[in-house]
């Protein structure tokens, strides 16, 4: 199999996975507000909206207090939901939810093909090793469930990826071209995610590493190369000031929490808490850690790069408000440097394979076996009930509380959804209130637990659409193309890298 069907099968694969396990709405809170200013730019022209989304909410006027980037980059996305919508017969509000949700499992496909070409491109690992790796980010880790919402750390992943890729290209007849794009998807991650202006003192040390180790050392080369990538950040944070300018009269007002000074609590909490612990949500990151060491020796430039990207990162979000991700799974803000905690484990393989091979693969199933609950049930009604039973000390509980971990209590959550099925009666009047547009925004937490249908069923799109009462090919049939479509690509990949 040649190389572009091999990354093509990648993608099938991948993608069918995260629609099959999607969950066709937008669910959470900053998912909505993206989503409304998505819905105010195509229908009203406009970057402001009316429709509250939380209790706080006053009327009036809102604007979004998150990067434009990825409501721009889901305006097609809504279009075709509306498309699909004058096509399929199916309500407007549905369809274009359905279409938005849908994005992030074509950014997180492609990024799992990203970590594949990288693997194999840059590193020279085999294609069973770039594939293992796919695998590892794809499945393993936090990036499944962030699949299925409308949140912007999966497009924020890919275009930083894309960059990182571009930036370490090693044909030097196409080094010019190569950081023209480098700053493009750089430029495309910071309009999604201004945090990742942090990732920029680590590229230009690459550059400088590049540029150190070259024959003939030519400063205006250097500073080209500095400059190429440059041009279209900047052209992107003359748009995000005047969509700053738009929102808050001040060019550099942002709209996001300000930092809360308490740096060892976020840090503590994102390495080692047991709600949120990277290595916990993420466990084969421990092997990535392990191997970093290896990694340095075999790629010290790189290594530099993947380092510099992780730690600036990590001492960010420590120092961040909300560093816990809000109502979320696992270290949500550290999604976007998972690949960098990946790659090095293709060294310990390639060095130790015999040695550490099973129980890099059991690591690897464990980390899959933490996500599925996560994409089986809406992470929101583990919240829900720990704010019942503790009210505001639920979430610190959650966090930091060893029995309270999201890990133990996802798994409950999706025995007692499936318990509660039984219930047709219940079931028949959620899906009512859910027809009927019902909303529980500030309604009591016991209410929502028991009539909102969306912490109440498994929450994949086709089985939504069955409660609904759909016709069996709107329902039946993708699943099952999906998941034939899974087992063909699947087979296909493992027989062809085997060969390698």
């Amino acid at each position: 199999m040649t190389k572009p069907k091999i990354h093509l099968m990648l993608f099938l694969f991948f993608f069918s996975v995260y629609a099959l396990t999607g969950q066709g709405s937008i669910q959470s809170a900053d998912g909505k507000i993206m989503f409304l200013l998505t819905q105010a730019m195509v229908e009203n022209q406009s970057v402001s909206f009316s429709e509250s989304v939380t209790p706080e909410d006053k009327p009036g006027p809102k604007f979004s207090k998150y990067g434009l980037g990825m409501s721009v980059l889901a305006i097609p996305f809504y279009l075709s939901g509306k498309a699909l919508s004058f096509l399929l017969g199916i309500e407007a509000s549905l369809s274009t939810q359905f279409a938005v949700s849908m994005i992030n499992s074509l950014l997180t496909a492609l990024s799992c093909l990203m970590i594949y070409r990288f693997a194999t491109d840059r590193f020279d690992f085999s294609a069973r090793t770039g594939l293992f790796l796919a695998c590892g980010f794809g499945l393993s880790t936090i990036a499944w469930y962030y699949s299925e919402d409308f949140m912007s750390e999966p497009a924020t992943t890919l275009f930083l990826l894309s960059a990182v890729y571009c930036v370490t290209g090693k044909d030097p007849t196409t080094r010019k071209r190569d950081m023209i794009w480098a700053g493009t998807f750089l430029a495309l991650a910071v309009f999604c995610r201004l945090a990742v202006l942090v990732v920029i003192p680590g590229f230009i040390i690459y550059q400088w590493m590049v540029w150190v180790e070259t024959e003939k050392r030519n400063v205006n080369e250097l500073v080209m190369d500095l400059v190429r990538p440059a041009l279209p950040v900047i052209a992107i944070l003359v748009i995000i000031m005047i969509y700053n300018y738009a929102r808050f009269a001040d060019p550099l007002e942002t709209g996001y929490e300000k930092f809360s000074g308490r740096f060892l609590v976020g840090f503590f909490g994102i390495l080692f808490s047991p709600g949120k612990s990277l290595f916990l949500f993420n466990p084969l990151t421990l092997f990535g850690c392990l191997s970093f060491g290896l990694c340095f020796r075999k790629q010290r430039k790189m290594a530099v790069l993947f380092g510099w990207l992780i730690v600036s990162h990590l001492l960010l979000f420590s120092f961040w408000h909300g560093w816990q991700g809000g109502m979320s799974w696992g270290p949500r803000m550290m999604l976007v440097v998972l690949p960098y905690l990946i790659f090095p484990i293709g060294f310990i393989l390639l060095e130790y394979r015999q040695a550490v091979k099973i129980p890099v693969l059991v690591v690897l199933l464990v980390g899959i076996l933490i996500q599925l609950p996560s994409v089986t049930v809406n992470i929101a009604r583990y919240y829900y009930e720990m704010s019942q039973d503790f009210g505001s000390q639920g979430h610190d509980r959650l966090l930091f509380t060893p029995k309270y971990s999201q890990l133990i209590g996802q798994f409950r959550q999706v025995v007692v959804v499936f318990e509660n099925l039984d219930d047709d009666f219940q079931m028949g009047q959620m899906v009512s209130m859910a027809k009927k547009g019902q909303r529980f925004l500030g309604a009591d937490i016991s209410v929502v637990l028991e009539n909102g249908l969306a912490v109440n069923a498994p929450n994949f799109w086709w089985y939504y659409m069955r409660l609904f009462g759909y016709p069996f090919y709107f329902w039946l049939l993708p699943p099952v193309a999906l998941v034939g479509i899974i087992a063909a690509s699947g087979y296909k990949l493992y027989r062809e890298t085997g060969r390698d």
